[in-house]
């Protein structure tokens, strides 16, 4: 594409982009015109652009036709409001799966580090879809530095998720035990409508007890009542209760009162316990403590 300017034209493009203005006043004269070559850019990409430094006004229909030409034009003319321009509307809603590549190339090359980052987060979220298209499989033969460092981010991303989702398991653990610690201390100080006494039979009038993990403790609470091992250690089940007891005893700061059993005779266990043994309970206790300042939705607490 040629672009010529008469000396008006050339003042307006001078003060609209002062790189254009100078390439078209070190430009030869030919026919009383000044010339300048811009290869690879459509005709109809050009009057676009040199529309714009007239009046700033644009078609947006031309705009979204030729905006990859548009952006290389005012990044290589140093035009700001037209790139400025050419990146919101891209940002907004014109990146797709089939562009995408090329406009993370360009991004790159014109210094647009906020799209390039929103490409990057685009293919990295839909991989398998934009690593069959025809603009990753020329980059991969053209860019093969771009594509292992894309590929390196998608195995970033999935380690992060797969961090994420771990840590949101370990905190739904945490999550259960506070909330066992609750119902624990619910069921010995207040009694519980639906462990309630092994004799008592419900009647039909009579509403569940409103804590969630009650149902849980139920069958560990009447199965270490009646277990002839009982012993830490010696029976499964058995064990699990002596760690809640154990648990509660180091988060309970009213051991004298407490009613929860055994809860004064661990506190002064603790004072016997191995400096090791005694990390990892108060680990343990932080972490139980810390997961009630985040609650997760649809929770029910399981022990067995």
């Amino acid at each position: 594409m040629w672009l010529k300017g008469f000396p008006f034209i050339l003042n307006v493009q001078s003060i609209a982009s002062p790189v254009l203005g100078n390439f078209l006043q070190q430009s030869k004269v030919k026919n009383g015109m000044r010339y300048i070559k811009i290869p690879g850019i459509p005709y109809e990409a050009v009057y676009t652009f040199i529309r714009f430094l007239y009046s700033s006004c644009y078609e947006k229909e031309e705009m979204k036709k030729f905006v990859l030409h548009l952006l290389v034009l005012s990044h290589s003319y140093s035009v700001p409001s037209v790139k400025s321009v050419c990146i919101y509307l891209l940002e907004q809603g014109w990146l797709s799966k089939e562009n995408v590549v090329d406009v993370l190339q360009l991004a790159r090359n014109c210094d647009a580090p906020r799209l390039s980052l929103i490409c990057v987060r685009m293919i990295v979220k839909d991989f398998k879809a934009i690593s069959s298209t025809e603009g990753w499989k020329v980059m991969k033969q053209v860019n093969p530095a771009l594509e292992q460092e894309l590929l390196e981010s998608v195995v970033e991303a999935d380690s992060r998720k797969e961090e994420r989702l771990k840590k949101k398991e370990e905190r739904k653990v945490y999550l259960q035990l506070y909330e066992a610690m609750e119902a624990l201390l619910h069921i010995c100080r207040d009694g519980c409508r639906t462990i309630g006494p092994r004799d008592k039979v419900f009647r039909g009038s009579q509403v569940a007890c409103d804590f969630p993990a009650c149902k849980g403790l139920e069958t560990l609470v009447r199965h270490f009542s009646s277990c002839k091992t009982r012993v830490p250690g010696g029976c499964a089940h058995c064990k699990r209760m002596w760690q809640l007891l154990e648990l509660h005893s180091r988060i309970c700061d009213e051991p004298d009162s407490c009613k929860v059993p055994l809860c004064r005779h661990f506190k002064e266990k603790m004072q016997q316990q191995t400096k090791k043994d005694e990390a990892k309970w108060k680990l343990l206790v932080s972490k139980v403590v810390a997961a009630k300042l985040g609650p997760i939705s649809g929770r029910r607490a399981s022990f067995l």
